[in-house]
């Protein structure tokens, strides 16, 4: 496993899915997995054999099954499990395979969201239309995304309150405008202190910070396309002194925008 996984680059190649339904006899024979096994318990139990540990999986349980480890299970025939199963490999952008740095078992209870992705992949693998693989692959990075995000990201907590959500959405939409705590608070009838505190709380950031940050990515990304000088960005981002922007801009980037600018425009060879 990777110290330190770029969750952004991260490529899946999906050998296998299956909506499993068991019979009271059914077992997956011990072996040594060729691939990472992701399987989200949607009801029932069985007893799975990971490495040199048994466990027995219950309803809401998400079981991460790492590349090369040995695997068994068995049914618990008076509770037949139901489950989504996805065995795939995982590589960095470098070629290299990684693996997930979850434990083997996560009781992340019902997830609609995720149980939707899981429907939409199960009725994409039996219709098998046009260039279905390349969408399923796809539905399995925004199953592994939901998962990762759930698990391991620790400002997690604002998609659980839907005012923040809600915030965070307008102000990607809206970037550039003079958004305010009080201009915000009142979108949701709070007292703006409160608001306040409870947008740190969730994000990890204050209003303004997180209002900046987003401008600044926005900043990056047009300075990336080569086609707007540094004073054009600065005015498309909702900064009206170049100065000062430039200044937010090295201490977020390590780099000056001038900088970021000119990398995009090096002559072809």
């Amino acid at each position: 496993m990777t110290e330190e996984l770029d969750f952004n680059n991260l490529i899946p190649e999906l050998h296998y899915y299956i909506h499993r339904k068991p019979t009271p006899g059914w077992k997956i024979e011990p072996c040594i997995t060729s691939f990472i096994d992701i399987t989200y318990v949607m009801d029932g139990k069985a007893e799975y054999t990971i490495n040199d540990q048994t466990y027995i999986v219950n309803k809401g349980d998400l079981i991460c099954i790492p590349q090369n480890s040995y695997r068994a299970a068995t049914s618990i025939p008076d509770d037949l499990i139901e489950c989504y199963a996805t065995n795939f490999r995982l590589r960095n952008q470098t070629g290299e395979y990684v693996t997930l740095p979850l434990p083997y078992i996560s009781h992340i209870g019902s997830n609609p969201q995720l149980i939707a992705l899981y429907n939409e992949m199960h009725s994409e693998w039996l219709q098998q239309n046009f260039g279905y693989m390349l969408k399923v692959r796809a539905i399995l990075c925004m199953i592994l995304h939901l998962i990762l995000d759930q698990l391991l990201n620790k400002n997690h907590a604002s998609q659980d309150d839907p005012r923040i959500k809600s915030s965070i959405h307008y102000m990607s939409a809206h970037y550039w405008e003079n958004l305010t705590t009080e201009e915000m608070a009142k979108r949701y009838h709070l007292h703006p202190a409160y608001y306040g505190n409870l947008f740190q709380k969730v994000t990890g950031m204050t209003f303004k910070q997180y209002l900046i940050s987003i401008r600044l990515n926005y900043a990056e990304n047009l300075l990336k396309s080569g086609e707007y000088s540094v004073g054009e960005v600065a005015l498309q981002c909702g900064f009206s002194d170049i100065f000062y922007f430039s200044k937010l801009f090295k201490a977020k980037k390590g780099i000056p925008p001038s900088a970021c600018f000119l990398e995009e425009k090096k002559p072809l060879k």
